[in-house]
């Protein structure tokens, strides 16, 4: 086991607001760092596992834990470094308080990637490490559980980055001993997402791409003994970013991407253990690029709770985009009947990476948040914690969680009106700087389009009514 350095890290810039368990949390220092998972301990407080780019390092990324009470604030944080080359534990799975299961990669440079496996403590403390060398450069990020017989499975793509990318499962003991591992080199190249298990028919589910079929996303059938039993299509052509859920045990949830012609959209269905279709929502419509969370976007407690998250105008060809962006989440009963969607943000470039569903009926999100205007190449972490109707109490919520977006802002000759179903049957009024009303329209779908062709270019501010009451304000621009 190679040597690893441990450094209490104090210098962070924390930003909270917060009021009875829900919070908004921005943790900003001065290099690029990238949330892993997010978990809640049994006291409600929280450990995030972090991925940074130290300055004098654009190439190799080092471990850092947060431990977040549940008020929002950051109790203390350390990082775990490997001093030649990366050390990354981004999944999290917490076998109790004191022993979290994690799992990520140790590679040194110009060497092959080494699986990693660690049990941390609720302080932080990493009890033991191990890792077992692969003969790959990399490996993708995939997805992990505790089966039925008290194992952890883990499974990820093996690559290159260039040639192939190589099917990979291994299973651990809790105490990380390895049991069984294997790689499957059949396909040239592929990518998984997650793991499910169906311990009664002795199978696990795994979503993945590039798998030989001609759909878009494929779920794999696995065996006990991790061979490849079937390998069938997703409905839909939902693909991509995959989280799955088990329903029951003869039907399970799975989110992704739908790619158009012209932008993506995300959705959650309800699959029976044959993959056919039950049941199926989408959200985001044909005007925007609309992303499924990148990693767990898709949790819940109880099934007629269900959060589904993802990003609301993501840039598909740029990881530091000069636009605004929004967290978007929505909420579900176990028939995938939606009851609402919120945005979050608005103020600068955000990006969804996971929801969990947290112990008190609420949510917790994290990605990242980039100020464009004032950074330069630099992801801060951003957590959104809400209650069961999406709200974070005791903060402006006008400014920051909406029940509906305008965009594009500055536009031209029209403008959208990006809504959840919660205010069906809204009123929007736009008005000239001099207060006259010169466009209206009745919201009725999740997205409505409106002409502003007839209207002069300058600042404009819209108000929405809903049940005679103003819910929404904010301003608009047109350009010439």
């Amino acid at each position: 086991m190679k040597k690893y350095y441990l450094f209490i890290f104090l210098c962070f810039i924390v930003e909270v607001c917060k009021a009875q368990n829900s919070f908004t949390l921005l943790i900003s220092n001065p290099y690029d760092e990238r949330p892993g998972d997010l978990i809640e301990l049994s006291d409600g407080s929280f450990i995030l596992s972090s991925g940074f780019f130290p300055v004098d390092s654009n190439l190799y990324a080092q471990q850092k834990f947060f431990r977040i009470s549940k008020e929002g604030q950051v109790s203390f944080s350390k990082i775990y470094n490997n001093e030649n080359g990366t050390c990354v534990l981004s999944t999290m799975l917490p076998i109790s308080d004191t022993n979290i299961f994690c799992i990520g990669d140790w590679h040194n440079i110009d060497e092959n990637d080494n699986l990693m496996v660690a049990s941390v403590d609720s302080e932080l403390n990493i009890h033991w490490m191990k890792t077992y060398g692969t003969e790959y450069a990399y490996q993708w990020n995939g997805g992990a559980l505790i089966n039925s017989s008290g194992n952890i499975v883990y499974t990820t793509c093996l690559t290159d980055f260039l040639d192939y990318s190589h099917f990979f499962l291994q299973e651990f003991s809790q105490s990380g001993d390895s049991i069984t591992s294997k790689t499957d080199t059949s396909q040239l190249f592929s990518i998984v997402f997650d793991i499910i298990e169906f311990p009664s028919n002795g199978i696990y589910k795994i979503p993945g791409m590039s798998f030989s079929t001609h759909s878009a996303g494929q779920v794999l059938k696995i065996d006990s003994l991790f061979n490849i039993c079937e390998i069938d299509s997703i409905p839909q052509s939902v693909y991509n970013c995959n989280t799955l859920k088990k329903r029951d045990d003869t039907s399970y949830y799975l989110s992704g991407n739908i790619h158009y012609q012209n932008n993506y959209d995300y959705a959650c269905m309800l699959l029976n253990k044959n993959n056919d279709c039950l049941k199926m929502s989408v959200i985001g419509k044909s005007d925007t690029n609309d992303f499924a969370g990148t990693a767990n976007n898709l949790d819940f407690f109880d099934k007629n709770q269900i959060f589904l998250g993802g990003t609301a105008n993501i840039s598909i060809y740029s990881t530091f985009p000069q636009q605004s962006s929004w967290y978007a989440l929505s909420n579900f009963d176990s028939l995938l009947n939606i009851r609402w969607t919120k945005y979050y943000g608005g103020d600068a470039y955000y990006v969804l990476r996971s929801v969990i569903a947290t112990k008190d009926g609420g949510a917790a999100m994290v990605g990242t948040r980039y100020d464009y205007p004032s950074q330069s190449y630099q992801n801060d972490i951003y957590i959104v914690k809400v209650n069961q109707d999406g709200v974070v109490t005791g903060i402006n919520n006008s400014s920051f969680i909406h029940d509906a977006i305008v965009y594009p802002n500055p536009g031209k000759d029209y403008l959208y009106i990006k809504s959840g179903k919660q205010i069906s049957g809204s009123e929007f009024r736009m008005f000239s700087i001099d207060g006259k009303e010169c466009c209206e329209k009745n919201i009725l779908e999740e997205t409505t389009k409106l002409s502003t062709q007839n209207i002069p270019s300058g600042m404009y501010t819209w108000q929405l009514i809903y049940k005679n009451k103003i819910i929404e304000t904010g301003k608009w621009i047109k350009t010439y």
